[in-house]
């Protein structure tokens, strides 16, 4: 699916369900759909990717997350865990039937992204954005990197302008606190 990128695009949260989701309080309304792993990955802990993922579901969307570790296929591998993409770990591979591609086209993807990882940081880690989001009938799918007090990295940078040449969308979305 080739299509232009936007730019990056503001998603409103309510402030106090922060505080309440920090807490573990079942009257937030993103306790039920919490993180569900008990490690966070973010300096932010997960509470921006969890307000993105539930804004793209209430959309009508499956959203997968970058997480491999995450239960019942819900998690993805583009670019990162070099030794699980080799391996074939099922969250790679199966994002050739949700791409619409080859296995070799992904790994071809991958050897210009870790060429360009190891010239940038010495390391083959990293790069995927945070959320793989699609219609269940294929007629629309692409990458969202959640983002709220922090910014694009120089590696993810360089890897989503590596996705975006494959002809896949790479969006940024901000949460910000609703007035």
């Amino acid at each position: 699916m080739k299509a232009a990128d936007v730019g990056e695009l503001p998603i409103p949260f309510d402030p106090r369900q922060l505080s309440l989701y920090r807490c573990g309080d079942e009257a937030c309304v993103y306790h039920s759909v919490r993180w569900l792993l008990k490690q966070g990955r973010g300096k932010w802990g997960e509470f921006p990717l969890v307000v993105v993922r539930e804004h793209y579901r209430r959309l009508g969307y499956t959203v997968l997350a970058f997480e491999p570790r995450l239960p019942n296929g819900q998690g993805f591998i583009l670019l990162s865990y070099p030794r699980k993409r080799e391996n074939r770990d099922p969250a790679y591979t199966q994002m050739t039937n949700l791409l619409g591609t080859e296995l070799a086209t992904l790994d071809d993807l991958n050897r210009k992204a870790d060429t360009a990882k190891i010239a940038l940081s010495g390391n083959r880690g990293g790069g995927d954005p945070d959320l793989f989001v699609y219609k269940p009938d294929g007629s629309e799918r692409f990458f969202v990197e959640a983002k709220w007090k922090d910014q694009l990295t120089s590696k993810q940078s360089v890897t989503f302008a590596i996705i975006r040449k494959q002809g896949w969308q790479v969006k940024v979305r901000r949460i910000v606190e609703a007035d």
